[in-house]
C-alpha cells in the first residue's frame, strides 16, 4: 500500500515497486508478516507495519504521531535508531509527535515542548527538558538526570510519599 502515490494510471505496482516494498520491510523486520491480513497483527506489529508503509513512499518528510505506541523496548529503540538512520543517510525530515519524553529525548536532536496549544520550549533536550519547564507545562514535580553512560537528559517524576492518590497511602 505504501507505494500508491507511485503507481501509474492502471494502479498496478511493478518490480521496482515490490522490491523497494520489501527493501523497507526488511528494514522495519517485518519481512516476516507480508503474508499475514493486517487485522490479525498485534497492536506492536501493527505500528511496524505502519511506519514500513510511509517509508516505501520514500518520502522528504515524514510526520510521525507516536510512531512507538503499543512497541516494547527493543522494538522502540529499533525504530528510533532506523529514523535516526534514515535522517542521517537518507536526509529524510522527520517531524515526531511523542508522550514518551525520555525516549525523545535520547533520540532526538530538537524538542518543541506545547503546552495549552503554543511552544513554551524549543531546542536541544537538555535545554528543553528543565524541571521548572516540566513543572509549568505538566503539573508534576521532576528530577531531571543525565545518563551517566550517555549524557542524554531523562527526567523521573517524583512522587510525593503522603499523595492521597499515592498506591502506597492507606485507603487505596
Amino acid at each position: 500500500m505504501g507505494r500508491g502515490p507511485h503507481l501509474g494510471l492502471l494502479g498496478l505496482e511493478g518490480p521496482q515497486d515490490r522490491e523497494i516494498a520489501r527493501a523497507v520491510m526488511a528494514r522495519t523486520n517485518v519481512l516476516h508478516l507480508a503474508n499475514r491480513p493486517f487485522r490479525t497483527l498485534s497492536g506492536g506489529e501493527r505500528q511496524r507495519v505502519v511506519v514500513a508503509r510511509a517509508l516505501a513512499q520514500q518520502p522528504r518528510l515524514l510526520l510521525l504521531d507516536e510512531p512507538t505506541a503499543f512497541l516494547d523496548l527493543m522494538h522502540q529503540v529499533a525504530v528510533y535508531g532506523l529514523l535516526r538512520e534514515l535522517n542521517r543517510e537518507a536526509r529524510l525530515t522527520l517531524v515526531v509527535a511523542s508522550h514518551d519524553i525520555n525516549l525523545a529525548a535520547r533520540h532526538c536532536e530538537r524538542l518543541i515542548l506545547l503546552h495549552q496549544g503554543k511552544i513554551h520550549a524549543d531546542g536541544a533536550p537538555a535545554e528543553v527538558l528543565r524541571t521548572e519547564t516540566l513543572k509549568a507545562v505538566f503539573g508534576v514535580d521532576v528530577n531531571v538526570r543525565a545518563d551517566p553512560s550517555t549524557g542524554f537528559p531523562y527526567v523521573v517524576p517524583v512522587s510525593p510519599a503522603s499523595s492521597p492518590t499515592s498506591p502506597t497511602s492507606t485507603g487505596t
